[in-house]
């Protein structure tokens, strides 16, 4: 990956790591880009866990119930999952803090537990669909090769069969 730009940009806001060389231990501003006035506070740490990441967000309660949230957690999403190496992202609140729970399922994130009055949210990385383009493509050269050798049946199995390769090596080199 390329050199990382700051600050980041959502719609509305703009999210700035305080020391760009450690944007994994310090904490963030999150200012609104019209204005540049700061709103809240942001932190991307380890999980603990190989792969995963969370996150917390903290907004002045005049900037709460705006949609900043959902747009914050959204977007850091898009963001971490630009690592090869990151595979999910995670964030806890409080249970009884509708506001929070709503921006994260608002964003796309699932209640993966409930534990000690705090419910546990994540994304995980979209898997990458090479497999299946590339077995689609198959059948279609295959149907054509078939014609073409007058055998149908082998033409197809040859193009599904290196459909299937094709998408499963772009696959396994788009994870590493």
């Amino acid at each position: 990956m390329g050199r990382l730009r700051f600050p980041l940009r959502t719609d509305h806001l703009t999210l700035q790591p305080e020391n760009e060389e450690k944007i994994w231990e310090e904490p963030w501003a999150v200012r609104l880009t019209e204005s540049g006035k700061p709103i809240g506070t942001l932190t991307v740490g380890s999980a603990g866990i190989a792969g995963e990441v969370t996150i917390h967000a903290e907004l002045e309660p005049t900037y709460q119930n705006r949609g900043y949230g959902r747009e914050i957690f959204y977007f850091l999403a898009k963001f971490v999952f630009r690592f090869r190496d990151l595979k999910e992202i995670s964030a806890v609140c409080e249970h009884e803090n509708d506001r929070c729970v709503h921006a994260l399922e608002k964003a796309g994130y699932v209640l993966r537990e409930h534990k000690d009055g705090k419910d546990h949210y994540s994304m995980k990385k979209p898997k990458t669909a090479w497999t299946g383009l590339y077995l689609g493509i198959g059948v279609c050269a295959g149907l054509t090769l078939g014609i073409v050798l007058s055998n149908l049946w082998a033409g197809i199995v040859t193009g599904v069969l290196a459909g299937i390769v094709v998408g499963f090596l772009l696959d396994r080199r788009e994870n590493r």
